[in-house]
C-alpha cells in the first residue's frame, strides 16, 4: 500500500522545489492498484508536508469518483491505466505525481487563464513559496512544453484532455519569476483570455553578444529575458531585488546597451511602470510603440479579460495551491 499524492498537493510538491534539491526518481507503477487514503498510514508516512483542513492532503485513488474522507483529506478517484513515468518515488511508500500527470490533473479543476499560468510555472526557472505564491529561487525547469503534450496524447479520452492541450498553445517556457509570466502571457493568450495579440514570444532567448563587446560583459552570449524575433524585439524585466546597488546598475546597463548594439531594440519594465493595471495598460502601449507594432483596441471583455490576467499574478493573496 502507498499514498499517491495529486492535484493541488503534486503542485504543492513540484513548484516550491527549489534549485538545490534533488529531483525524485521514476516510479514503475502504471496504476493505483496500490493506492490508499488510511488515516494510520497518512499519520506514519514521511509526507514532504502536513495537511489540514484549510490545506487538505489531496491523494489519488483508483475508481471513479470523488469524495472525502476526512477533514484533513481529499480523496481523487482515477481509473486509467496509466502511462509509465505518471509518478515519482518520495520517502518509503509515498509516489507523487509527476509534472506531466500533475498539469492534467489540474485540468480538472481550473480555467484557462490559470492552467496556462501553471504551465509556464511547470515549465519556468524559478519556484515559489509554500503559499502558492512569490519567488523564492531560480531553478531548472521540471517540465517542457514538449513533455507536456506527449504525456497527454498518451491519455486519450482523460477528464479535462482537451482544456489542458488548449491551455498548453499559451505556456511560453523558460520564464524567470511571476512576473516575467504575466509579460508573457499577456503576449501569447487571445484577447478573449487576457493577452493583447502579440508577435510570438521566447523567454530567456539566447542573444550572441558582438565579438567587439565580449569584454564588457564577459561572456559571448546573452539571454533576452522576453525575445520578439519577428520584430527584434526583448522586454528586459529589471526587478528591485536584482538590479539596485552599483554593481548591479552597471551590468543593467551595460547589458541593455549589449543587447541594443546586437541590434535589438530594448523596453526595461519595472514594477514602478506596471503597479495598477492602468499603468500596465500603458506600458504595453509604448511597448507596441517602441518594437512597432501595430496598437490594439479592446472590448469590454476582453479588457477584463486582462484585468484578470493581471490581477491573479500581481495579487499579493492570490494562491496557486
Amino acid at each position: 500500500m502507498g499514498l499517491y499524492l495529486g492535484h493541488e498537493s503534486a503542485l504543492r510538491y513540484w513548484l516550491t522545489k527549489r534549485g538545490d534539491e534533488c529531483l525524485p526518481d521514476c516510479s514503475p507503477d502504471t496504476s493505483l492498484a496500490h493506492a490508499t487514503a488510511n488515516k494510520g498510514e497518512i499519520i506514519s508516512s514521511p509526507l514532504p508536508f502536513g495537511c489540514s483542513e484549510e490545506r487538505p492532503l489531496h491523494l489519488l485513488l483508483p475508481g471513479k469518483g470523488g469524495r472525502r474522507s476526512n477533514p484533513g483529506v481529499r480523496e481523487h478517484q482515477l481509473s486509467s491505466v496509466l502511462p509509465r513515468g505518471s509518478f515519482q518515488s518520495l520517502a518509503g511508500t509515498v509516489r507523487v505525481a509527476s509534472p506531466e500527470l500533475t498539469y492534467l490533473l489540474m485540468a480538472q479543476s481550473r480555467g484557462i487563464q490559470e492552467l496556462a499560468v501553471i504551465g509556464c510555472y511547470l515549465c519556468g526557472g524559478f519556484s515559489i513559496s509554500d503559499e502558492g505564491r512569490g519567488y523564492t529561487g531560480p531553478r531548472d525547469p521540471l517540465a517542457t512544453p514538449e513533455n507536456l503534450s506527449a504525456f497527454l496524447d498518451l491519455m486519450p479520452g482523460a477528464y479535462g484532455l482537451n482544456k489542458a492541450r488548449r491551455a498548453l498553445r499559451y505556456v511560453v517556457p523558460n520564464t524567470a519569476s511571476p512576473i516575467e509570466t504575466l509579460l508573457a502571457l499577456t503576449s501569447s493568450l487571445p484577447p478573449m483570455l487576457g493577452g493583447r495579440t502579440m508577435p510570438q514570444v521566447a523567454a530567456n532567448q539566447r542573444i550572441v553578444v558582438p565579438e567587439r563587446l565580449q569584454n564588457l560583459m564577459a561572456t559571448d552570449e546573452l539571454f533576452g529575458d522576453l525575445y520578439y524575433a519577428s520584430v527584434k524585439g526583448d522586454i528586459e524585466y529589471d526587478s528591485y531585488d536584482f538590479h539596485t546597488g552599483r554593481y548591479r546598475l552597471d551590468h543593467t546597463s551595460t547589458r541593455r546597451n549589449v543587447i541594443e548594439a546586437a541590434g535589438i531594440k530594448v523596453v526595461s519594465a519595472t514594477w514602478g511602470q506596471i503597479k495598477t493595471f492602468g499603468l500596465y495598460q500603458d506600458f504595453w502601449w509604448l511597448v507596441e510603440n517602441n518594437f512597432g507594432i501595430r496598437h490594439k483596441t479592446f472590448n469590454k471583455k476582453q479588457l477584463l479579460a486582462q484585468e484578470a490576467l493581471y490581477c491573479m499574478l500581481t495579487n499579493p493573496q492570490f494562491q496557486l495551491f
